[in-house]
């Protein structure tokens, strides 16, 4: 189709061979073929040079739009195989993910503007479920809290360390540090987004009140907006990582821990399955990284990654 598209451009088989690099006979076969497949004449061959039949002109007008879609066919598959074109699905927490996604999701637009990013909002865990199904193209987790299935990929992006979020005006808001004991005293506030399903949140929290032998008082508060209207009404505390957007929140104040443990620090990674890695997620989350760096919500420096 290209070669005859060529004849028809100049009207000559010895140019057009020449436009096309190949040798005169092969190019006089090759359209011949085409004619023989079609079962019309395309092109008239007489003394005068090469005329288009009404059926080639015809053809030509077809043979062109074919020719352009194809292009457009293979460079757009080009761009989604280098990642730079696509959709994707992206797994979402607000409080925890809210102090790095808007910038993110800017800077990653700026880079690449022909990718579509939607925002799917459901727990650590079932982000990781959805991941290996394909309903996710990047989730979230924290380390060491789910098992990643073999052929997932998994990053850090954030080490967070735990700070007690609660109301400027709350009494325990006053010294510049909070003990645990202290806290427990008051109705500690989780995250759940679905009251009947294991909150990674409140797993987390109890878990460092029972490495301190501490008793408390836990209140489950179900979905993202009713969590932050009760930190913000002062119906209680909450002990959150600081790469969440909850530290933003200028309402309220994070208060640095008096106690010390690994288990004060939130490892924030990244996942995606791995077989075959999907290139506009690898940027993604490259994106995200960048963003977390500059920002300096990441508290140790992030290893090497090919990512």
């Amino acid at each position: 189709m290209r070669y005859f598209v060529a004849v028809a451009d100049e009207l000559s088989y010895r140019k057009a061979s020449q436009r096309l690099h190949i040798a005169q006979p092969a190019l006089s076969r090759q359209v011949r073929d085409l004619e023989s497949e079609l079962g019309v004449q395309l092109l008239s061959r007489n003394q005068g040079g090469v005329r288009l039949t009404e059926a080639g002109a015809t053809f030509l007008t077809e043979a062109r739009h074919i020719l352009s879609q194809s292009q457009r066919a293979m460079a757009l598959t080009r761009d989604a195989a280098n990642g730079l074109r696509g959709r994707l699905a992206v797994g979402y927490v607000e409080p925890l993910l809210m102090g790095f996604m808007p910038a993110t999701l800017t800077a990653f637009h700026r880079k690449f503007p022909n990718v579509e990013v939607t925002l799917v909002e459901m727990s650590l865990v079932s982000q990781i479920e959805a991941v290996e199904s394909g309903n996710l193209q990047v989730g979230f987790t924290v380390a060491g809290a789910a098992y990643l299935p073999s052929g997932m990929g998994h990053v850090e992006i954030a080490h967070s360390p735990i700070r007690a979020a609660m109301l400027r005006s709350h009494p325990l808001a006053r010294p510049a540090r909070v003990a645990l004991a202290d806290l427990a005293q008051a109705p500690i506030l989780c995250l759940s987004l679905k009251k009947e399903a294991a909150s990674l949140h409140v797993a987390i929290t109890r878990r460092i009140f029972k490495n301190r032998s501490l008793k408390m008082h836990l209140r489950q508060i179900e979905g993202t907006e009713a969590f932050r209207a009760a930190i913000e009404s002062g119906l209680g505390v909450s002990l959150v990582p600081t790469v969440g957007g909850i530290s933003q929140n200028r309402t309220l104040v994070m208060k640095p821990l008096k106690d010390s443990g690994t288990d004060l620090f939130v490892d924030l990674e990244a996942v995606w399955c791995d077989l075959p890695t999907s290139l506009v997620a690898l940027n993604f989350i490259s994106t995200i990284r960048e963003i977390v760096r500059q920002k300096n919500i990441c508290a140790r420096k992030p290893a090497a990654s090919g990512i």
